[in-house]
């Protein structure tokens, strides 16, 4: 099971107990929001670990190709409720204490976990990076083209919680210093920022569910390796591709070959293609498929 994900949920497990308590004591309807939006990340990992362990089982007679897009369906499922009972119930909170504002009880409380929630957090965010084998600076473009949904649903959390922690923590400083309407709109600020990022999952998880295939430059290293290394072709038909799972690829090769070719001297040639093609590709894990024709 995933490094990434068992940080994540221990993170924000503390997280939102933490929160809960100080949004009870203090009656912040910002630390609220961002307790809801905790809880809903504990339950998100929950099923993103549901998906993995879904995954793993393989392939069956009824799943020829395995289960790995397990894992994006329960995935787009976490969007689903970040979206519902992250970001919309947040959003509701932060009308409500806007319409009816009320002062923050011992600030420094929210303070303190504010300061532990950020050193959780952004020590569940490095593990998911050091996973991903990612930067900070670099994030935004792996959450664009990575297959791994589990890496993209953490990446996104984290990255969202932080953010999350920063409207907090300027929401708390001006409703104690300038008005407390502010803290309510920390809170909508917070739904939105939430709404914000499960719709980025969405977009993210519909590519993989409806079947994404590799990039073109991916693809086109593909078949000049394949016309550059086969013994016995005559001209490459097509290659397509589709994920099937978290860096889990099916790829389907069709070419003609020498009409004059042996069983044993194609055998041999496509296991070795299949072989070059995974070494260029180890990033990812290759399901591949040749269809030969002699001409």
């Amino acid at each position: 099971m995933s490094k990434s994900v068992k940080a994540a949920l221990f993170a924000n497990g503390v997280i939102a107990l933490s929160k809960g308590a100080a949004a009870f004591f203090t009656g912040s309807a910002s630390m609220m929001a961002e307790a809801i939006h905790s809880t809903a990340d504990c339950g998100n990992q929950a099923l993103v670990m549901v998906g993995e362990r879904q995954a793993a089982k393989g392939k069956s007679e009824a799943h020829s190709f395995g289960q790995g897009k397990a894992n994006f369906f329960w995935s787009f499922v976490v969007a689903v409720v970040l979206f519902l009972l992250g970001g919309l119930f947040s959003v509701y909170e932060g009308f409500h204490r806007i319409q009816n504002p009320q002062p923050i009880e011992n600030p420094l409380l929210i303070l303190g976990i504010i300061i532990l929630s950020i050193l959780l957090e952004g020590s569940a965010l490095r593990v998911a990076l050091k996973e991903s084998n990612t930067t900070f600076s670099d994030m935004f473009s792996t959450i664009k083209n990575s297959s791994s949904s589990h890496i993209l649903v953490v990446l996104i959390e984290d990255t969202g919680a932080l953010i999350g922690l920063v409207i907090l923590t300027l929401g708390l400083v001006l409703s104690v210093f300038v008005d407390p309407v502010f803290d309510g709109i920390a809170a909508l600020l917070i739904g939105t920022l939430l709404i914000g990022l499960s719709s980025v999952l969405f977009i993210e998880l519909k590519k993989l569910l409806i079947g994404e295939s590799l990039d073109r430059e991916t693809t086109k290293q593909i078949k000049n390796l394949i016309k550059t290394e086969s013994n016995i072709l005559i001209h490459l038909n097509a290659v397509r591709s589709m994920f099937v799972g978290s860096n889990e690829v099916l790829l389907i090769i069709s070419m003609n070959v020498k009409d004059d070719a042996t069983g044993h001297e194609i055998e041999q040639d496509i296991s070795e293609l299949k072989n070059k093609i995974q070494t260029m590709l180890k990033q990812h894990k290759m399901q591949i498929y040749v269809d030969v024709f002699e001409f």
